[in-house]
């Protein structure tokens, strides 16, 4: 280029890659982030690079291979960037957004005594988080795999008696399997286990 008579040139470097360009690829070992600080290690599937550079979406950065990475305050998830370069300085970028999912929390009781005393008279499971009260089933079997009890309320318990006659059932192990909706994902969860009625 020529400017009030003097020649002068420029060069712009990778402008144009004329080998194979590279592919950024990685995977993790969890899909969301299920507790406030979490370490996640980073698995590199890239391919026809030698350096890379990640990019943790929370201002630290790495330049390992296979890094593992802790995160914090992860509520509102991260978006994690992996840069791979080629021996001749091509570029090609890889993004995943890890989103945070609230970890289903609740408790079964394995035994009750509906003796009508007032204390520990239904037998249900105490969801805190995690569950869609919408999508939920209970079913409750005898010793021989019969089906003596079902409820799609989480807030209707088994009270120990054999629900379409509405009598007592005998002291003993009950077997249960509880199906419920985790409700940030579409995916339906089972529970089975077994319950000792006492009375």
């Amino acid at each position: 280029s020529t400017v009030g008579g003097c020649v002068g040139t420029t060069t712009i470097q990778d402008f144009i890659c004329v080998e194979n360009p590279p592919v950024a690829a990685f995977q993790t070992n969890t899909s969301v982030f299920t507790s406030p600080t979490q370490n996640v290690s980073f698995e590199n599937n890239s391919v026809g690079a030698v350096t890379y550079s990640w990019d943790f979406g929370d201002g630290l950065t790495s330049t390992e291979t296979d890094p593992f990475h802790l995160f914090g305050n992860t509520y509102n998830g991260y978006l994690i960037t992996l840069t791979a370069t080629s021996i001749s300085g091509c570029l090609d970028t890889y993004d995943l957004a890890i989103e945070y999912q609230e970890e289903e929390i609740f408790y079964i009781p394995n035994s009750f005594t509906p003796d009508g005393d007032n204390f520990n008279q239904i037998f249900q499971p105490i969801f805190t988080t995690g569950f869609d009260p919408f999508n939920f089933e209970m079913y409750i079997f005898n010793r021989w795999g019969e089906l003596i009890f079902e409820s799609h309320d989480p807030n209707t318990g088994w009270d120990g008696s054999y629900s379409n006659l509405a009598r007592p059932v005998q002291s003993g192990v009950y077997s249960y399997k509880i199906i419920y909706k985790d409700p940030t994902v579409d995916k339906r969860k089972i529970v089975a286990g077994h319950v000792t009625l006492i009375r």
